[in-house]
């Protein structure tokens, strides 16, 4: 008869069935306890590995070797130098299992996917960018000097278009540059679009939270677009109170499809601010206290910025809509994008205040970074002073600079004196000796940590922005440099940097004579990382 078992039944029944685990022809007992289990499962596990090792390895070789083969036919095809395709295929071929991961994680330099969203904003907004071209080129030719300035010469290299009725505003370090970016932020009337590499949460960080968070609540449209991994230690709670607030939060992911699944290298290095499509940002500083490095112990940040209003914007807020695109999907319908739409006119006759864009990244068929420093160099006739935190160059751009220097042009590179990433630092050196047995003056910066990215051309152009003198910003980050040409900003970056030069001692200070031995095998070990750095 069934019925409830008594409190006693049950508990005897329960001792009675302890530790009755099944039985897989192991020889297991009843009484065998959880850990004999496992231990005979251990056991069979060996069994089986040493019975099938013959087979399995073979398996795994020609799978492994298989891929490497497909690889190293990659690496062939696609990497840039034949110096490292034959560095990848060798690699590849004789240590697979090793290399393969690395080759698809850090060598693969072309971005899927990003040309067609550019492609994508471009159709959206084509009409008016093309009336924006016309107007500025018209007011362009209008020029009555029939030279070809070194502005032009960098805009034909790149096909980017010369926007004229600017104007320009100099933010030299954190203070005027952390001002200008909050006073136009609370100045917005319609929207704001904000796109930095790092932001820390922090005093500065909340500040500027605290900005966008006023103007979303405000009604005008706040966007904001960050690197994923620039901001990895960024907390949630950051993020979670700028979209309470109403603030578009997106994350610039590299990630996005198959092709780019385990692209964890490339990186949008970009820093700009637009607001209304009539004023914005660019420059070199991201958003935390150290980047102002006003705080008493901290090391001084010496970094450069540019604020600018007029036509230029509108390209500058392009930039921004190809990469917002790619990160949600979504365009910007609230953008303007006409100057009727801003109230802003082309000054035709008086051609004053130019400028261009130079936006680069790894979905550029070739290396529009390498271009741009290139024909920097080439426009020059008199100077080329360069202002660079890394400097792991190319080829290409070390033949630019030679060149440069046999003639007759006064090339200089200003470095920081200290380090922020060992390796780059290390491989600087390398880079550095060779760049002076080709007539270049290298200057280390001793008056803080030396962050501006900044080239001045003779007297005539100058180009601030987020782009340094390394392969990772040649060929792997999303960058962008704001190309100038107005006598009057040219002339206050010229004294800029000679102060700069004054605070700077001569590299030959730090010869290979003078450093240590283990500094020297360093310098020697990080120049075969060079192409990822």
């Amino acid at each position: 008869m069934r019925g409830r078992r008594s409190r006693k039944d049950r508990c005897s029944l329960a001792a009675n069935s302890q530790c009755r685990l099944p039985n897989f022809g192991l020889g297991l007992t009843n009484k065998m306890s959880p850990l004999d289990f496992v231990v005979s499962l251990m056991s069979l596990y060996a069994e089986l590995l040493a019975r099938w090792w013959g087979v399995i390895v073979p398996v795994l070789f020609l799978i492994s070797h298989g891929l490497a083969v497909i690889s190293a036919w990659h690496a062939i095809r696609y990497t840039r130098t034949s110096q490292a395709a034959v560095a990848w295929t060798v690699a590849l071929l004789a240590l697979p299992s090793l290399t393969l991961p690395a080759y698809w994680v850090f060598a693969r330099h072309r971005f899927a996917g990003y040309r067609e969203a550019v492609r994508d904003v471009g159709r959206q907004h084509l009409a008016s960018l093309n009336a924006i071209e016309r107007e500025t080129m018209t007011a362009v030719d209008a020029r009555t000097t029939s030279l070809i300035s070194p502005l032009d010469q960098v805009a034909d290299v790149l096909d980017t278009p010369i926007c004229v009725g600017n104007q320009f505003q100099l933010l030299i370090d954190g203070g005027a540059f952390s001002r200008a970016l909050l006073d136009q932020i609370s100045s917005a009337e319609t929207y704001v679009y904000a796109e930095f590499y790092i932001i820390r949460d922090d005093a500065f960080g909340n500040r500027f939270a605290d900005a966008l968070i006023a103007q979303a609540r405000a009604g005008r449209t706040v966007r904001l677009l960050y690197d994923e991994v620039g901001c990895l230690k960024l907390p949630s709670s950051y993020l979670r109170r700028l979209r309470d607030a109403g603030v578009d939060v997106r994350a610039f992911n590299t990630r996005q499809g198959w092709v780019n699944r385990f692209q964890l290298n490339f990186r949008n290095h970009r820093k700009l601010l637009v607001v209304d499509g009539r004023r914005g940002v660019v420059g070199g500083l991201n958003i935390g206290d150290e980047y102002l490095g006003g705080d008493s112990g901290a090391t001084r940040w010496r970094d450069t910025a540019a604020f600018v209003a007029g036509p230029i914007v509108k390209k500058i807020q392009a930039v921004f809509a190809s990469d917002y695109y790619w990160a949600s999907r979504q365009g910007l319908p609230e953008a303007k994008w006409s100057h009727e739409e801003t109230g802003e006119a082309v000054e035709v006759a008086n051609a004053t205040g130019l400028a261009a864009i130079c936006a680069t990244g790894p979905a550029d068929k070739r290396s529009r970074a390498t271009m741009m420093f290139a024909a920097a160099a080439g426009a020059a006739q008199d100077r080329l002073w360069i202002s660079t935190p890394y400097l792991v160059p190319d080829e290409t751009t070390l033949n630019a600079l030679s060149m440069a220097c046999a003639r007759g042009v006064d090339v200089r590179i200003l470095l920081p004196n200290d380090a922020d990433q060992w390796l780059v630092y290390l491989a600087g050196f390398h880079f550095e000796s060779e760049l002076e047995s080709l007539g270049v003056a290298a200057f280390r910066y001793t008056d803080g940590f030396m962050h501006q990215k900044c080239v001045l051309v003779d007297d005539k152009l100058v180009l601030i922005g987020s782009t340094n003198l390394d392969n990772r910003s040649l060929y792997l980050n999303f960058e962008i440099m704001l190309a100038i040409e107005q006598p009057d900003f040219v002339a206050e970056v010229t004294a800029m940097l000679t102060q700069d030069f004054a605070n700077a001692t001569d590299s030959g200070v730090m010869s290979d004579r003078l450093r240590p031995w283990y500094g020297r095998i360093g310098t020697i070990l990080a120049r075969l990382f060079s192409p990822v750095l």
